[in-house]
């Protein structure tokens, strides 16, 4: 393989589109799980879209792993000489993982930090989607920065998504709390402790890392997308078919889980929908809902924040788990669905034109939030 050299900068549609699906699709699963009635979940219609749920996360940070490595090989050298990109980066890290904390915030009162029982600081400090998300991305980074060559880089990730699904059975297996400090045990404890974990959920982001790389360095990238949509679409027939004989893997018993089997079907998954974005593109980048995806996927923080606010709620609202906690039919769940993805789109398309348009304007709104969130938590007494 020849020295990747640094391409011009440019977004790659189809990785946004990806990413906006994926981001809409969680928005489907969080209100499924939240407003159906536990007595619809059952079913062939509802276990196969339970089944195709379980992708999503998955190729969220699949995507997360794509523009990590889409932002170094353009960066490496910025990234290595510690210049400004460097600390743009860190930055935009360090903000996600702050949204990630202040979602699971356990008082809106600095008095009642004080009085936390020892659940309440393992709900705050719970791995979810964006810690994995920033951890995997600092350990990528760590990585970028010791690695003599660029050219290495798709293997080791490779290897190391591997690795990661290998060691996550037997991890489960354990009790990181009695090795670990519990912030660290947190960040490697099985679920439900961690909703996910870095064992296996990080693997999905160095897969992500390692495909990108190895396709954006291939010379026929349609041709390469095909044999990935093959190979990838057949993996994931074989291993579901054959997921009754792969239990034999030692550690957490758990197919559905943590088995490397397992992770190993869902980042086919990824994949096949990685290859066939591509293939298609043409098709849809020209257009609307291509237009919509892409902005969708350009804002996925910004409406990842935003609905599971709306759905699950916060220390400052009520959310749809307290208002209407599986009391829907199909008719109304999909009517909420229909139109907190619309409300999410409009209100992610605003926020882009105040981003683009009036940066300085958009960094107020945010300093703005962040102090008024500040003050009340300081002088709020209860």
């Amino acid at each position: 393989m020849a020295e990747l050299t640094p391409p011009k900068k440019q977004r790659l549609i189809f990785i946004d589109v990806m990413r906006g699906i994926a981001v809409l699709l969680m928005v489907e699963t969080h209100v499924i799980d939240v407003v159906l009635t536990n007595s619809l979940k059952t079913g062939f219609f509802y276990d196969n879209i339970n089944m195709l749920n379980g992708f999503i996360a998955v190729s969220f940070l699949f995507c997360a792993g794509a523009g990590f490595w889409l932002a170094a090989q353009r960066k490496v050298e910025d990234y290595k000489h510690f210049r400004p990109p460097l600390w743009v980066y860190l930055r935009r890290l360090g903000l996600i993982l702050i949204i990630a904390y202040w979602l699971h915030f356990p008082a809106l009162s600095l008095q009642k930090f004080f009085y936390l029982r020892p659940q309440d600081w393992l709900s705050f400090f719970q791995c979810d989607v964006l810690q994995t998300i920033v951890y995997s991305s600092l350990i990528a980074l760590l990585i970028l920065l010791i690695s003599p060559k660029l050219k290495y880089l798709p293997y080791i990730f490779g290897a190391l998504s591997l690795a990661v699904f290998l060691l996550a059975p037997i991890v489960w297996n354990g009790d990181p709390f009695t090795i670990m400090p519990p912030f660290f045990a947190s960040l490697f404890a099985k679920y439900p402790i961690a909703k996910f974990p870095m064992l296996p959920w990080s693997g999905y982001f160095f897969g992500g890392v390692a495909i990108t790389a190895l396709f954006m360095n291939s010379e026929d990238k349609k041709k390469t997308a095909i044999i990935m949509a093959i190979v990838s679409g057949l993996l994931v027939i074989a291993i579901y078919s054959t997921r009754y004989y792969t239990d034999f893997y030692p550690g957490y018993k758990n197919w559905w889980y943590c088995s490397p089997f397992h992770s190993m079907y869902r980042i086919s998954g990824s994949i096949f929908a990685f290859s066939i974005l591509f293939l298609i593109e043409k098709y849809y980048k020209e257009r609307r809902i291509g237009n919509m995806l892409k902005l969708c996927g350009q804002e996925s923080l910004f409406i990842y924040t935003g609905h599971l606010l709306v759905v699950y709620g916060s220390i400052a609202n009520f959310g749809m788990k307290y208002y209407v906690s599986n009391r829907l039919d199909w008719f109304g769940a999909i009517l909420i669905i229909a139109a907190l993805c619309a409300v999410s789109y409009g209100l992610a398309m605003g926020w882009n034109i105040i981003k683009n348009n009036y940066p300085q304007r958009s960094r107020f709104i945010m300093a703005a939030i962040a102090l008024l969130f500040i003050i009340v938590f300081v002088f709020n007494p209860v």
